[in-house]
């Protein structure tokens, strides 16, 4: 970019310091005035209240799991957080145990009253994330006990909200496992009624089955004609239905197996259903204030006066210019 040939600093450094007593004048009334305006300024405190988020689905009823509850979550639970902070739900819970409408000096059935409010509410209670991957909770409040309630109270609200909506979740597998153990429990009371009455007719397992033979010659040569007989009706009867007693067996066992499983998962899924724990590691909660936090009233001043000053200059500069064109034209 090249530099206009006609512009001059020291032209306008001169033009200041020809202007220096109207700058004056005005660099002062904006000074007494900041002054004035941050001294009529509401003080606020600021309470601050440190969380860190657990893993996701990290909750081990059984301590058998990888993760638990004292797990530190990773950058997707901590966004998975801000946003179950920053919902409608832990805002309205405040809103209606401080009655922040009114605290705020706003009417509820105003126009556009919402707004209003949400504006409000999100200047004074701000949530960020650090790099460290913890959250901070920043209440700003003109009373310093409510800042530190308010914040500590939404530390709070986060473990309600984050529970019900994980018991929510849960509820529709629990009743689908619940629905699983009541139809295994049906398929095994079934095998072993059809098992029971193999057995009854004398069908064996196959362990039994494999000596039955030799205990059946063995009784023979020894002369116990009733046991052998009662031998012989075993042979008979695993002869025509061992195989459906082995298929009866086998799927017992499956579904034994299984059902010991699906006992575990059903017992995670009701303890999820029911659960009312800790849902954040908590670093720290707030403290009631001793300083205010805001407004800096040194650099209310400063930047006022500070941007009087400049609009000045450019106010005159542009004056001058306007004078030039109407004399040259």
């Amino acid at each position: 970019m090249t530099q206009d040939p006609n512009f001059n600093s020291g032209d306008l450094i001169a033009f200041i310091y020809g202007k220096r007593k109207p700058l004056i004048i005005i660099t002062s009334i904006a000074i007494v005035a900041s002054v004035v305006v941050s001294l009529m300024m509401t003080p606020y405190f600021k309470a601050q209240a440190i969380v860190f988020p657990t893993k996701s689905n990290s909750v081990d009823f059984q301590g058998t799991g990888r993760n638990s509850v004292v797990e530190f979550g990773d950058e997707a639970d901590a966004e998975r957080l801000l946003q179950v902070l920053n919902s409608p739900e832990i805002r309205d819970s405040l809103t209606n145990k401080y009655n922040l409408y009114e605290h705020y000096d706003l009417e509820k059935d105003a126009s556009q009253s919402r707004a209003k409010f949400q504006k409000a509410y999100e200047g004074n209670v701000q949530f960020n994330r650090t790099r460290y991957n913890s959250i901070t909770i920043d209440v700003y409040d003109a009373e310093p006990e409510i800042a530190a309630n308010m914040a500590n109270d939404i530390v709070r609200l986060v473990d309600t909200v984050m529970n019900r909506m994980i018991r929510e979740r849960s509820k529709g597998p629990m009743w689908a496992v619940q629905d699983e153990v009541r139809l295994i429990k049906t398929e095994m009371g079934d095998y072993s009624d059809k098992m029971k009455v193999l057995s009854d007719s004398g069908v064996v397992n196959q362990e039994t089955r494999s000596r039955l033979y030799s205990d059946y010659l063995s009784a023979l040569k020894a002369g116990k004609n009733d046991v052998a007989s009662e031998i012989k009706r075993k042979i008979d009867a695993s002869q025509k239905y061992g195989s459906d007693y082995d298929i009866y067996s086998n799927l017992s066992e499956f579904f034994s197996l299984r059902y010991s499983n699906i006992l575990d998962v059903n017992d995670q899924a009701t303890q999820y259903a029911n659960t009312n724990i800790q849902q954040t590691i908590r670093h720290s909660m707030a403290e009631v204030p001793d300083k205010k936090a805001k407004p800096k009233r040194a650099v209310v001043v400063i930047m006022s006066t500070l941007a009087a000053f400049l609009l000045a200059i450019f106010w005159f500069l542009a004056v001058e210019k306007i004078r030039e064109l109407k004399k040259n034209a």
